[in-house]
């Protein structure tokens, strides 16, 4: 107890200099914590589109499709697996999807489109794709003609809400189909490239066109418990047909867990360098405050004080001062962070309305996620880094003759 009082008392020796270490350890510590929040904000949006839109928590795929992606790899007998998951995992929402290239037809243009065939009302409890309806309205079951298009596309068409067109597509090996619809709706998801190519429709006229009546794609499985993934996905494979596989969300989007992932050790690299140049402040607080007690230090030695007991004082400044840097940053980067997490960041001015990363729309608001488990490591790192930052200070002493040392003035 007596050691950290005289640790505490030395750093208020020169106050000035311990406050602006503390301050600048605080400052580097918040802009960490803020950087990860803004990350984890940015992981959570990416990770929720790709399960609403694409993979589901659990999907149900052709084994060949996952490899290939080509048309005529479908889940057979969709309505019966559909209906079979549905009562094996109470609770959960599953959501047929089937998706085709193909020509989209006006009177006035043709446009080759990506048709995506879906079930309406499981799709607009799982997706947003309902609330960005801009003209129209969303898709009925009762209304196998109906279509939506993306906005880009429907200008492309020169066509509006109630007009006809025609899709039209060719399966491996077969004839060209072609299919009669009436514009439902326009949406408008963010992504030019999508409101460019991508139409929505009710599952049969894809099913018609692409010949495979009551089959389909995919059939995502969601859940409101992520982490029962793997046990739903388990109880999945027992009630799918031969040819087919059940993949949890993160073996089915291989690629965006493989992005974030390498993109979490690019900033945790950045977020060391920072650190380090923190330390290197720290350092030399510690030094300086070491050489201005040169000749204090030689007495003690010559007094019979052992080095290593000397050192430890100098080590324990250290720790004294990371703590204390470390809960100022903690604080200060938790009042970052909580405006990230409620108010976000607009970045409106410098990318537009949003913008597309690894297939998945961001919008230009973007907003944090706390991450408190990381941003405690980051406590411990600074704190760690403030103490290594003594250990050179410290070893000086080992170094210092009580003589030459008492000579100092």
């Amino acid at each position: 107890m007596r050691m950290l009082f005289l640790a505490a008392r030395n750093l208020t020796r020169n106050l000035r200099r311990t406050v602006l270490t503390l301050v600048a350890i605080a400052f580097g510590l918040g802009m960490m914590m803020m950087m990860v929040t803004l990350q984890s904000g940015q992981y959570k949006v990416m990770l929720e589109q790709a399960i609403s839109t694409q993979a589901g928590h659990v999907v149900v795929e052709n084994v060949k499709y996952t490899e290939e992606a080509e048309p005529e790899y479908v889940v057979p007998g969709a309505s019966g697996v559909v209906a079979a998951i549905g009562a094996a995992v109470p609770g959960a929402v599953v959501a047929p999807r089937i998706q085709m290239p193909g020509l989209i037809s006006s009177p006035k243009n043709s446009v080759g489109v990506g048709m995506r065939g879906l079930d309406p009302e499981a799709e607009a409890a799982v997706t947003e794709m309902e609330d960005k309806i801009v003209r129209g309205e969303w898709l009925r079951k009762d209304d196998p003609q109906g279509v939506l298009l993306g906005v880009n596309l429907a200008d492309r068409l020169g066509v509006d809400i109630g007009e006809k067109v025609v899709f039209m597509g060719q399966a491996s090996g077969r004839e060209v189909e072609s299919r009669l619809l009436r514009v439902r709706g326009v949406f408008k998801s963010g992504s030019s490239e999508l409101d460019s190519f991508m139409a929505l429709s009710n599952l049969e006229p894809v099913q018609i066109v692409l010949g495979t009546p009551d089959a389909v794609h995919q059939i995502t499985v969601h859940i409101e418990d992520p982490t029962r993934s793997e046990a739903v996905r388990d109880v999945v494979k027992g009630l799918i047909p031969q040819g087919t596989h059940a993949l949890t969300w993160n073996e089915a989007l291989p690629d965006l867990v493989a992005f974030i992932r390498l993109d979490r050790v690019s900033g945790d690299i950045m977020m060391l360098v920072l650190g380090a140049i923190v330390a290197m402040g720290v350092l030399n607080t510690i030094l300086m405050s070491v050489l201005e007690r040169t000749r204090e230090f030689g007495v003690l030695l010559a007094l019979g004080m052992r080095p290593r007991r000397i050192a430890g004082l100098v080590l324990l400044e250290g720790l004294v001062l990371g703590i204390l840097g470390g809960g100022l940053g903690f604080l200060f980067g938790c009042a970052l962070s909580w405006y990230l997490v409620v108010y976000g960041l607009d970045y409106t001015a410098f990318i537009g309305e949003s913008m597309e990363m690894e297939g998945i729309v961001i919008s230009a608001l973007m907003k944090g996620a706390w991450d408190i488990p990381r941003s405690l490591q980051f406590v411990l790192m600074a704190v760690v880094f403030t103490v290594a930052a003594s250990v050179y200070p410290a070893w000086h002493l080992f170094r210092l003759r009580p003589v030459e040392a008492m000579r100092q003035a």
